[in-house]
């Protein structure tokens, strides 16, 4: 049995571009187009998420967590989608973000602390072609929520496609296996993508499994199953667009496992050099550098020169600083706000909730009645 390692970049993946950015298979065809606007997607989220990390360290955002060396995967998952398909993201997935078009300005409101009906008064609505579900902390629950649409669309006879993103951790929580054995008995047109960054918070891939893979989880459940190398934006792209094919024809789900690698912290709360080596293994993965591989191959196509690149770089800094200053323009919410969309109307809890908030923001106590009876004044 091969064990798991943190120490060396991991192998028997598919593969179509080598850690140089040489061909290593067929070559992909895209429109000329098309290979720009992916190149120019990763180099917009480095520009966006240092940009972020600059504002979190001076204190105008909260959390930040970077995809820095793990864009490729979801970039080329969501490369595959097409419009009105369903996207289940967790915090490491900006570039599907933004290869879709969302707002960069949505993106860095959300670090600040904006309320969402806030946003949209003021950046405008949402309006990217394909749905993107709110992201959860607890990144689990992604697969059951996209298993759980998926079937809304097959029952409803649409051809939509949904797609979840989890970490290598979320495989030991109970929700990653209810949602797997739930697809592999009813085949709803779910691609379930785990981007395998070896590192949970401070738990290594060695601690979350005792299998050769992440990607033969999927044959417990007889669930079709790939395993890519998750810093190739072409394997990964190739093998997400026959499992969205594969979806889409009402064939049913198909689980991948995508090998990147967490090049820094897990976000600006952690420190980890607490828990691993510092010089782990960063020199080999820095070698196989999504963005540095796949800027390689266009050089050698002939596709992007010095004059190109530079172009892209003044483009995004400028649409970066923009997005940041409408951000800067938005208002806190009121804090009333927080009961505007409960699914369920009125009811005694929120009345109640309403009355303690009152009394708080006049400087009452707000935990005085824990009967319904009513406060006392």
């Amino acid at each position: 049995m091969v064990e798991w390692t943190e120490h060396e970049p991991p192998e028997g993946q598919y593969q179509v571009l080598d850690a140089e950015g040489a061909l290593d298979g067929d070559p992909p065809e895209f429109e000329e187009d098309e290979l720009v606007g992916m190149y120019r997607t990763m180099v917009a989220t480095r520009t966006l998420e240092e940009k972020m990390l600059n504002m979190q360290r001076s204190g105008e955002a909260s959390l930040i967590a970077r995809s820095l060396g793990e864009e490729a995967t979801p970039l080329g998952c969501a490369a595959a989608l097409a419009p009105d398909d369903w996207v289940f993201y967790t915090y490491r997935q900006n570039p599907a973000l933004l290869y879709w078009d969302y707002p960069m300005a949505h993106i860095i409101a959300s670090t600040m602390g904006a309320e969402p009906e806030t946003m949209n008064e003021h950046l405008g609505d949402l309006d990217a072609e394909v749905n993107f579900s709110p992201d959860y902390t607890p990144v689990g629950v992604n697969t059951t929520n996209a298993v759980g649409m998926a079937m809304a669309d097959k029952f409803n006879d649409r051809e939509t496609v949904s797609m979840a993103f989890i970490g290598d951790g979320s495989t030991s929580e109970g929700s990653f296996h209810d949602a797997m054995n739930f697809a592999g008995v009813f085949e709803p047109p779910v691609v379930i993508v785990c981007q395998n960054n070896q590192w949970a918070i401070s738990e290594p891939s060695h601690r979350q499994t005792g299998s050769e893979t992440f990607a033969q989880k999927g044959e417990a459940y007889g669930i079709p199953h790939e395993r890519v190398d998750g810093n190739d934006i072409f394997a990964v792209r190739e093998k997400a667009e026959e499992a969205v094919e594969r979806a889409r024809n009402g064939d049913g789900p198909t689980f991948i496992e995508c090998v990147t690698y967490r090049m820094e912290e897990h976000n600006t709360s952690d420190n980890p050099d607490v828990y691993r080596d510092p010089e782990e293994q960063r020199e080999e993965w820095a070698e196989r550098d999504p963005l540095d591989r796949y800027e390689t191959y266009l050089r050698e196509e002939g596709v992007l020169d010095d004059d190109l690149a530079e172009e892209i770089e003044a483009e995004l800094d400028e649409e970066v600083s923009a997005a940041v200053e409408a951000a800067r323009g938005v208002p806190d919410s009121e804090p009333e706000r927080m009961f505007d969309h409960h699914l369920h109307g009125d009811s005694w809890a929120q009345a109640h909730q309403r009355k303690e908030l009152e009394r708080e923001q006049s400087g009452k106590n707000p935990f005085t009645d824990f009967t319904g009876e009513g406060f006392d004044e």
